[in-house]
């Protein structure tokens, strides 16, 4: 009876450590965001600070990396943010957003393949939210395909952000 009291008794020690890991956590990533969010970008490397110790304390949180990347991307950190981005996209695969951020980072740089890539995978998660449309559509409209990048402006405008669609046929390229 003692051989299994001792391992239960462990794992409820372990349990609890990481459930007050996950808590604290939770917690930076509050604190973080509360920099972000009160007075736009105010410290953003006391936030980064923030995230980077909520990733040690639980490597798996996602939605940590991605706001991290979000920071990196506002400051011109490109490579960190694609990195964070990544990183989250490898925890959690099916995230249209991460997709569209890190979309939006090699759009900045000039890696316009690659943002279409993510654009497209971003859709294939969430084909509703017409800032993925809009996004893929204004790189196209600008360094790829007119055609698609005239779809996408449209659908995003059926989704109901026109700003794209009236613009380009503001300029021509579109009907």
């Amino acid at each position: 009876m003692r051989k299994v009291i001792i391992p239960i008794f462990f794992l409820l020690v372990f349990l609890g450590a990481c459930s007050r890991d996950s808590e604290k956590a939770a917690e930076l990533i509050h604190k973080a965001n509360l920099l972000l969010n009160e007075k736009g970008l105010q410290e953003p490397q006391k936030a980064i600070d923030y995230l980077t110790e909520a990733i040690k304390l639980q490597p798996d949180n996602d939605d940590a990396y991605n706001i991290r990347g979000n920071i990196h991307f506002i400051l011109g950190k490109n490579q960190l943010a694609i990195d964070d981005f990544t990183k989250a996209i490898q925890i959690n695969s099916t995230c249209a957003d991460y997709f569209n951020n890190r979309g939006s980072v090699y759009n900045k740089i000039g890696y316009y393949k690659l943002a279409i890539k993510d654009y497209d995978e971003a859709i294939l998660f969430d084909s509703n939210d017409a800032a993925y449309y809009n996004n893929r559509g204004s790189v196209h409209l600008k360094h790829g395909d007119k055609k698609i990048g005239c779809l996408d402006a449209g659908r995003a405008c059926v989704l109901k952000s026109c700003a794209l669609s009236e613009w380009a046929k503001k300029e021509g390229i579109c009907n």
